[in-house]
């Protein structure tokens, strides 16, 4: 997909349709070509000192950081929005490599730090728009207004949003398909205001486990970084213990990527010092039983990667590293420990509330798409003959 050839085109009240132009209200947008990256993430920095609370995947240090390890591989631009020429809102636009719909290859557009090779894939979650939550739904309607003047994409792709920020866009569409998952959390914030302790918001049987494996463990320690030093040490065993484990299950792990790694090497550097990241690890003796990787986003932890030893018996290194992770959080301050898109049994165990992200499509009409969803109709018609026959 080549770059969209649209740098500096601008949507405001007073333009003209026949100009490649559209209206939207007092809001002027302009997309960015990546010459002018240096430009629009100094514009990224100074909006960010006029909110209060930065959301980290739109944040300009996790933004510039995947431009530096992603940015010759995943063609950007970026969107400015602008009132009175001063700019109130900005968003990374890419354009999606080796992106597919089932078998097929498709041309893909992302908001935010998307579109990736899913080998590669930082897999954002809580992604978001910097731009204040009441000029939100006019930026989206501009912005698919310009876009639909460009023919080269299949489809425009909103990922791991918050389910409740997009559908305050009220994006409402014939042809978006929405995709909504559950990202489960233990909510800490609840248990301080009740002066309980952390064990207690877990299930009869959890809490049983819990005490059980702590008790055989025997003499645990745990160490949260609070050096770059100790940092990269964590995340060279994390490392170690995720491959480890995928690859023994005929997977090659994320960390099999030199890409995604590097990104992460990147942000250690960058967000242990401002304390945005942590990592965590749990020893018994000199053996490591397990690490997780957590990003601090407006006080709520994201628990994005973790590794843990093997099963012992009955014992389970991966819960254990959990729960002293979360205590550790607990007694940080934070509000809740949020596993993140996916409802597996681990996470509905450890967690006490969901909430949901949302992966949104807007597909343009194409044969593909048409195919595709026909032979999916076709598929799913006949597992419903199969079990009307069982």
């Amino acid at each position: 997909m080549t770059t969209l050839h649209c740098s500096n085109q601008e949507i405001n009240q007073n333009s003209d349709n026949r100009t490649g132009s559209v209206s939207s209200g007092i809001l002027s947008l302009h997309l960015r070509e990546r010459d002018q990256t240096q430009d629009c993430l100094q514009i990224w920095q100074t909006l960010e000192a006029q909110f209060e609370d930065v959301p980290l995947m739109c944040s300009s240090v996790w933004t510039s950081t995947w431009i530096e390890q992603y940015g010759d591989l995943v063609p950007y631009s970026f969107v400015v929005a602008s009132r009175d020429q001063i700019p109130c809102g900005i968003c990374l636009l890419t354009e999606g490599v080796e992106q597919f719909d089932g078998p097929l290859p498709i041309k893909t557009l992302h908001l935010g730090t998307a579109g990736e090779p899913a080998a590669d894939s930082v897999c954002v979650e809580y992604n978001s728009l910097l731009i204040q939550p009441a000029d939100q739904s006019a930026f989206m309607k501009a912005l698919l207004e310009l876009l639909s003047d460009h023919p080269t994409w299949d489809s425009l792709n909103f990922d791991g949003f918050d389910s409740i920020e997009l559908e305050n866009w009220d994006l409402s569409f014939p042809e978006i398909s929405v995709r909504k998952i559950e990202s489960r959390y233990f909510d800490l914030q609840l248990i301080r205001d009740e002066e309980r302790e952390v064990i207690s918001g877990f299930g009869y049987s959890t809490r049983k486990n819990l005490r059980k494996n702590m008790k055989t463990y025997g003499n645990l320690t745990t160490e949260w970084a609070e050096t770059i030093e100790q940092a990269e040490s964590i995340f060279s065993d994390l490392v170690t213990l995720h491959q480890t484990r995928w690859q023994k299950e005929g997977q090659p792990g994320s960390y099999a990527s030199e890409r995604f790694t590097r990104f992460h090497e990147a942000l250690i550097q960058k967000l242990i010092p401002t304390g945005q990241m942590g990592l965590f690890r749990v020893k018994i003796d000199d053996a490591v039983i397990g690490c997780v990787q957590v990003l601090i986003d407006r006080n709520r932890v994201l628990c994005y990667q973790g590794g843990s030893a093997e099963y012992q018996g009955k014992l389970s290194p991966g819960v254990i590293t959990d729960y002293l992770c979360i205590e550790e959080c607990f007694q940080r301050g934070f509000d809740a420990y949020d596993f993140l898109a996916g409802n597996s049994h681990h996470k509905q165990k450890m967690s006490t509330h969901h909430s949901y992200l949302t992966w949104a499509q807007i597909q343009r009409p194409r044969w593909k798409f048409t195919a595709l969803n026909a032979l999916r109709k076709i598929k799913q018609t006949m597992n419903l003959i199969r079990k009307s026959d069982q």
